[in-house]
């Protein structure tokens, strides 16, 4: 019995201490089990194929230069990311890092993004321009560090312009006029490309906008909403130079058309040039700003899809400081190389763009549109409209609703959302 005793008391203190060291390596932190460690994790959905090859180096180049911080990177599509996102932070262990996008502001009304303004001084928010500070401010606090800066031009084919004599349009006149000039028979199309985001530029040149400035309604419920919807159909069902509404139900079977030069002129991101440099090494392209509506803004008037990715910490994050760290790290000018190059995008950091992609004239020219970027207004409805604008604009090509109808109906369902 005292035998018995003695092993049980034995086993009673050695639980004791261990039960002791686990908690204190718990209050020390996570990771590889060494003490002091802390393990980050970040979730980004892909804008590049390479990506993911491109996060594992820049976070093999993170952790050494900070061996006592670990990240755990997650590639999540953007197909499902309102929803996936969306159920991460309503629990209890979202990631702590996540790349955001026109979503930021309802995560941050939510309450669930760290403030940020305690690790940016205003010397270094200075470093970005007002927009890109501004698209990841909410009621005055900052919740998102500006990464990428994604800018617009109007990609197109050298050859085709050159054999048809046809000279850079400057405006929506000039447009249609090269637009009709290029298109030869159902194999050849003036111009494509025009989905919904580009739907919302027309608008957008037009005079309209997205959003009202408070994002609480529909911008361009209005005569120059209206103007911008029927001048997007005019190309496709009047003058017949854009593919019908059934080519756009495969996004890659109209980039293909591009890439074989059947397309003349196409509206895109400038990742763009990275699609046609591996699926048409050969293809003779070049770019220019987007013809100028008939907007009294002169930004405006030329606006094409922008937008700026933003770096936020979630607020449940057990270690936002290390977090920061790993933001300030990602947007280091010395690092630019490192991602921007290989992916074609720009840094919404001004200063890390100076020496990226020198010598591509296409580049050089996105490079400088991003001076002047039109960002839409930040809302938390940014999906229901986009749902609402996806409907209107195929009402309008399918000839069930006229422009201006179609435009009334979807305030009135934006409105509906609001309530």
């Amino acid at each position: 019995m005292k035998k018995a005793a003695f092993i049980l008391l034995v086993v009673i203190l050695t639980m004791g201490v261990l039960s002791a060291c686990s908690s204190d390596s718990a209050k020390k932190g996570s990771g590889s089990g060494k003490d002091g460690d802390v393990t980050l994790t970040f979730w980004k959905a892909l804008d590049a194929d390479n990506e993911e090859e491109i996060w594992a180096e820049l976070i093999r180049k993170f952790e050494q230069a900070h061996p006592n911080i670990h990240v755990q990177f997650l590639a999540t599509p953007w197909d499902g990311w309102q929803e996936k996102y969306t159920s991460a932070f309503a629990g209890s262990n979202p990631p702590d890092v996540s790349y955001m996008s026109e979503y930021l502001i309802k995560f941050a009304h939510a309450g669930k993004l760290h403030e940020l303004d305690s690790f940016m001084s205003d010397s270094e928010k200075n470093r970005f321009s007002k927009t890109a500070i501004d698209n990841g401010t909410v009621n005055g606090k900052l919740y998102g560090v500006p990464f990428i800066a994604e800018t617009s031009l109007m990609f197109y084919n050298k050859d085709i312009f050159e054999k048809e004599g046809i000279a850079i349009p400057q405006t929506w006149d000039e447009l249609r006029a090269a637009a009709k000039k290029a298109t030869k028979g159902p194999d050849q199309w003036g111009i494509g490309g025009l989905d919904i985001l580009n739907t919302i530029s027309f608008m957008v040149q037009s005079g309209a906008n997205l959003f009202n400035k408070e994002g609480t309604s529909l911008g361009f419920n209005n005569p120059e909403g209206i103007r911008g919807l029927q001048f997007m159909e005019d190309l496709v069902k009047r003058d017949k130079v854009a593919p019908p509404i059934d080519f756009y139900s495969s996004p890659e079977q109209e980039l293909d058309a591009f890439f074989k030069g059947k397309i003349a002129m196409m509206p895109g991101s400038i990742a763009f040039v990275n699609s046609i440099k591996t699926n048409a090494p050969n293809l003779q392209y070049g770019a220019f700003p987007a013809p100028a509506g008939p907007a009294e803004d002169a930004g405006a008037a030329r606006a094409l899809y922008s937008g700026i990715g933003l770096l936020s910490i979630a607020k449940a994050s057990k270690h936002p400081a290390e977090a920061y760290e790993f933001i300030k790290f990602v947007i280091d000018p010395d690092n630019a190389d490192l991602f921007f190059e290989p992916t074609g995008f720009f840094s919404a950091l001004p200063e890390a763009n100076e020496t990226l992609f020198q010598g591509d004239p296409v580049m050089e020219m996105a490079k400088k549109s991003i001076q002047t970027m039109f960002v839409y207004p930040a809302s938390e409805s940014f999906a229901k409209a986009i749902d609402i604008v996806t409907q209107m604009r195929e009402a309008v090509l399918r000839n069930v609703k006229t422009p201006e109808q179609a435009i009334k109906d979807a305030a009135k369902e934006f409105d509906s959302t609001q309530k």
